[in-house]
């Protein structure tokens, strides 16, 4: 177990989070993390911080890395088990409830690799977010199956409006991010699990597994970006 004292440190003029787990060799999420509730966008000369120093260097590259392991990790859940829900769904499998209740809660899987850098209410906001771009995923799936159009053209603008929110919310949370990267991203990501679904409704296995492939590669992009804002935001700022 590696060292740890525990440090009272005093706010000063200039301190950042960054600093201060260089400073005390630790890592920016070991501080947030002892002192909830501190804004590290807004920290204030006198505030009292609890730091655990002596953790090192090397605990912060491992850190580093499996943050984006996490966030990588997330994402491709998302993807598998959209997949796994619309060859339930397009197949009438027995599985389907369950499958559905498993990619439920992958929202919040996504929402767990940002929970210890923001505060509760940007977090839940994130995850209803991501509920709903879930939910609206299965009725996109649920119109396109029976055909209805009135309905798939309904689900769709709703699915591009919940991507504009994400792309808002994520983008006043960390400087680093672009709104319009993110919302060009998630477009992507939409116009190719809508190919997706066509691919599988048709019979075109080889191209709907394309397409899957595709969408996997561009959600890792996606999740390295994500990756590189956060440690820009509470690494090397």
């Amino acid at each position: 177990m590696a060292f740890c004292r525990t440090t009272i440190h005093v706010v000063q003029p200039g301190d950042t989070f960054y600093r201060l787990a260089q400073r005390y060799q630790t890592t920016v999420p070991e501080i947030i993390m002892k002192n909830p509730g501190i804004n590290p966008y807004n920290l204030q000369v006198g505030t009292r911080l609890t730091i655990c120093s002596g953790q090192g260097n090397n605990t912060a590259m491992q850190d580093e890395v499996q943050l984006n392991n996490d966030m990588r990790k997330s994402w491709l859940q998302h993807i598998f088990w959209a997949r796994m829900l619309m060859t339930s769904l397009f197949e009438n499998l027995e599985d389907m409830d369950a499958v559905e209740a498993k990619t439920m809660r992958i929202p919040e899987d996504i929402a767990e690799v940002f929970v210890r850098f923001y505060p509760k209410a940007q977090m839940e906001q994130l995850t209803r977010l991501l509920a709903e771009h879930t939910d609206l995923t299965s009725q996109m799936m649920s119109a396109m199956k029976s055909e209805d159009m009135q309905r798939m053209d309904q689900m769709e603008r709703l699915w591009y409006q919940n991507a504009e929110k994400l792309a808002a919310l994520l983008s006043s949370m960390n400087r680093a991010y672009s709104y319009e990267d993110l919302l060009q991203s998630f477009g992507k990501h939409l116009d190719m699990l809508k190919r997706q679904m066509s691919a599988a409704l048709d019979g075109n296995h080889e191209e709907e597994i394309r397409i899957f492939e595709e969408n996997e590669n561009q959600l890792m992009e996606l999740a390295d970006y994500l990756t590189e804002g956060l440690l820009q935001q509470f690494y090397r700022s």
